[in-house]
């Protein structure tokens, strides 16, 4: 075979070959996850133009480094402070439509707690593919970490931010899995008097401190509890995310010393934020609780030691 023909052949073989190469890796770069509703996203490139539909899924689409890639947020994303900026495109139950669509988004990420089926699926009629999310537990804070880097190219800082909330929780769970039970009540509001059942995450901190939130079982997501309940079941603890609105809100409880949680001044604040968002920081709000139980706990030990505090 002449030269030039054998080299002719050669090349053509290796553009070939490229052109294979180069499609397998086009395939490759497809990207399909599953959303909490067991179906199937698909993007055929990391999303860049992201719109967010809860203040959570902001928070960590900024932790995992893609806060560059949110065009539009809902209302009350305000962490972290550069979220503030964004241009909002309504609220948990209300969104513009219009606005979105003009922000010409490549991924929206929802809430399915929080925003309307209806509106989701007028979305995805234009064609924007729409992920819905519901992570109620710290595994599932970590799965969607893992997720959202995957949609947005970001899974090296998105693994980190996952393994990071594991290695913490795990660490929570040894230490205090064999630790005094307590009882607790949290006051989720102050007026009306309210608390959580056992589906809200603040309850799975409560019980991954060695806590027993005390209207855990109540059918109601948030449940309205009477006064009086609260002082006969005498908690051994109260915890309220209330401070920020209500200061004032241990005044409450004094006319009541009887009450355990009142005689040792077992009142502790908590910051909301780190208690109800299913966000990395909700670490945070873990290792917070378990640092007020251990406080409750070392106290009445002591008083215990003393021939007080028994139940």
């Amino acid at each position: 075979m002449p030269l030039f023909h054998f080299m002719h052949n050669k090349y053509i073989f290796i553009f070939l070959s490229l052109l294979f190469v180069n499609g397998v890796a086009w395939a490759q770069a497809e990207i399909r996850v599953t959303d909490d509703r067991g179906q199937s996203v698909t993007l055929r490139a990391p999303a860049q133009r992201i719109i967010s539909l809860a203040p959570h899924i902001t928070e960590n689409l900024y932790a995992i480094g893609a806060g560059d890639q949110v065009v539009g947020v809902v209302a009350f994303s305000d962490y972290p402070p550069e979220a503030q900026a964004l241009p909002q495109v309504g609220d948990f139950a209300n969104l513009n439509i219009e606005r979105i669509l003009s922000l010409k988004p490549d991924l929206v990420v929802a809430w399915i707690d929080g925003t309307s089926p209806e509106q989701l699926a007028r979305l995805e009629a234009f064609g924007i593919p729409v992920l819905r999310e519901s992570p109620d537990t710290f595994a599932e804070i970590a799965q969607a970490m893992r997720r959202l880097g995957q949609l947005a190219g970001r899974n090296g800082e998105a693994e980190a931010v996952a393994a990071d909330i594991e290695t913490r929780i795990t660490h929570l769970q040894q230490r205090y899995a064999q630790q005094r039970p307590l009882h607790v009540f949290y006051q989720l509001w102050h007026k009306p008097l309210m608390t959580a059942n056992h589906s809200q995450l603040v309850d799975r901190m409560i019980r991954l401190c060695g806590g027993k939130n005390l209207f855990a079982s109540r059918p109601e997501v948030a449940p309205t509890v009477n006064l009086e309940a609260v002082i006969a079941a005498d908690p051994d603890l109260i915890l309220s995310a209330v401070e920020q609105h209500d200061a004032g809100w241990r005044e409450t409880w004094e006319p009541w010393p009887h009450m355990r949680a009142v005689k040792y001044q077992h009142l502790y604040s908590v910051d909301a934020d780190l208690v109800h968002r299913a966000t990395a920081r909700a670490v945070q709000g873990a290792e917070q609780i378990c640092s007020k139980l251990a406080q409750a706990r070392a106290q009445l030990h002591q008083q215990q030691s003393n021939g007080e505090a028994t139940r």
